[in-house]
């Protein structure tokens, strides 16, 4: 998202006129990383993630469109009554026990750790001023506790296990009467994404779909085709499982030595036995199949095509792979041999 001075690209991927390569890195991340997962273990992730781009895309629309108030406002983020809405009430009454935390709630506010130590999101409110301040809208404050609370988690040296340690949700509910909200960090080229992935919003002169600046070249698709946040999404809910194992590591390894097989074989496919026996090999044979069929209707899955070898007898099929999951591959063994050299 940024060049080599560390300034932020423009929208567009016109790479002349300083846009994002996608395809050179994050849309092969795309097909490395999206995997199948239990639905429940994604919801949170999903939900949340979806929520934070969603308010973020609807403020950058509505300040595209305004000719005055061109600033960003807590309706770009999160607050703690949308999280209320979305997951219900952190802690329980009835039934449940009164004070019972929510694992919800839990998983909440693990993700949004996470994505605070990564530098993703930010933690905000809306300083409060005179009469004129309540007319114009509130100022944006980054929170003043944000700092303490990214030292408390890498002091701590995990995620939150408690209300107690539930810091970023418990700064949302204490600053509810000054609009408190967590939002996509600008630091880290969200909305530049956004703009990229989701295009223009209706009546903006001169702003095309896949570019929000309108830079892209009229007519052209979406700049950045795939969902990198559903993505993320996944990659996080993996990481996250309630029993701390990581779901979809397994794919992960057949994805990288059907890839490997690939790069050190003729480049584009591989034999049907080869990729039924690399999965086979990995307590999987019951995925391949599956795996056929779900870079069909799955934009961000690789995709994968059966196709007959001609005047073979006995019958033979080889398997064509993704070009962009071979360059995840090929990306990955790049970084591996720059960890591994002395």
């Amino acid at each position: 998202m940024f060049d080599e001075n560390g300034k932020l690209r423009n929208p567009g991927g016109i790479l002349e006129e300083g846009g994002v390569d996608y395809a050179k890195y994050l849309i092969p991340w795309c097909k490395g990383n999206s995997v199948s997962v239990d639905q429940t273990t994604l919801r949170h992730p999903r939900d949340l993630i979806s929520m934070l781009v969603e308010n973020y895309r609807s403020d950058i629309y509505r300040i595209d469109s305004m000719s005055r108030r061109r600033v960003l406002d807590h309706r770009c983020g999160v607050t703690f009554d949308d999280l209320v809405r979305m997951f219900g009430k952190p802690l329980g009454k009835g039934r449940r026990g009164v004070g019972t935390l929510s694992f919800d709630w839990v998983r909440i506010e693990r993700i949004l750790g996470q994505m605070l130590l990564f530098g993703d999101i930010a933690i905000l409110s809306h300083s409060p001023g005179g009469p004129k301040d309540m007319q114009r809208g509130f100022r944006n404050t980054l929170h003043r506790g944000q700092s303490k609370i990214i030292n408390n988690i890498r002091t701590r040296g995990s995620l939150a296990n408690s209300w107690d340690e539930m810091e970023i949700c418990r700064a949302l509910e204490e600053s509810r009467d000054t609009f408190g909200y967590v939002r996509l960090s600008e630091k880290k080229g969200w909305d530049l994404y956004i703009r990229d992935h989701y295009g223009a919003p209706s009546g903006v002169e001169g702003a095309v779909p896949g570019n929000m600046a309108g830079m892209s070249p009229p007519g052209r698709a979406s700049t950045m085709p795939l969902p990198l946040h559903l993505v993320y999404a996944e990659t996080m809910a993996r990481a996250m499982s309630r029993d701390g194992n990581v779901w979809g590591k397994n794919q992960s390894l057949i994805r990288s030595e059907i890839s490997d097989a690939v790069i050190d074989g003729n480049g584009v496919s591989l034999p049907l036995d080869d990729f039924y026996i690399i999965h086979s090999r990995n307590g999987a044979t019951h995925m391949a199949d599956y795996t056929l069929q779900r870079s069909i209707g799955d934009l961000a899955a690789a995709a994968f095509r059966l196709e007959e070898v001609p005047n073979s007898d006995p019958k033979s099929w080889v398997v064509h792979i993704d070009p962009d999951l071979i360059r995840w591959r090929e990306n990955r063994r790049d970084r591996e041999r720059v960890r591994d050299s002395p």
